[in-house]
């Protein structure tokens, strides 16, 4: 038994694949480190913007945005979630494609509602698996979640 476990140990050893992927993760680990400091300094520099002039900067705001998909992306690489490697060897990260924080696009696709203003995704039903309709989500659960977002019917 311990012969298979060191032959498997000198395969790995010997495979070019592990050996390329560790000199690339210490390439983005590198990235990681020079993108996280480019995000404190992104939020440092919003904070005192906000506090001399008492509104934001989009074009930071969307700096941040990018730079935290980044940072996201690299993190996915670095723990084997995935194997598609981040920026240079991929997309920049577009702000409109990336989650705003709020639980929906920046901007909306094409032909979808503006933001903000539906309900959640609604679970899929557990008998078909097809999406359900708003009448069958308040049958199963009569107090279905919103978007913080939204107002009441009270206010």
């Amino acid at each position: 038994m311990i012969n298979k476990e060191n032959s498997n140990l000198t395969q790995n050893l010997k495979n070019s694949a592990f050996w390329k992927r560790l000199l690339f993760m210490i390439l983005f680990a590198v990235a990681y480190t020079f993108a996280e400091f480019a995000v404190w300094a992104a939020v440092i520099f919003l904070i005192f913007y906000n506090l001399l002039t008492g509104g934001s900067n989009e074009r930071a705001v969307t700096f941040g945005r990018q730079a935290s998909a980044y940072i996201y992306h690299l993190l996915l690489y670095l723990t084997y979630n995935t194997e598609e490697r981040p920026f240079p060897f991929s997309d920049w990260p577009r702000p409109e494609n990336m989650p705003t924080g709020l639980g929906y696009p920046l901007t909306p696709n094409p032909g979808e509602a503006t933001p903000g203003r539906n309900p959640s995704p609604q679970p899929p039903n557990p008998t078909t698996g097809a999406a359900q309709s708003v009448s069958e989500t308040t049958a199963t659960n009569p107090n279905p979640t919103f978007r913080k977002d939204e107002s009441s019917p009270t206010e």
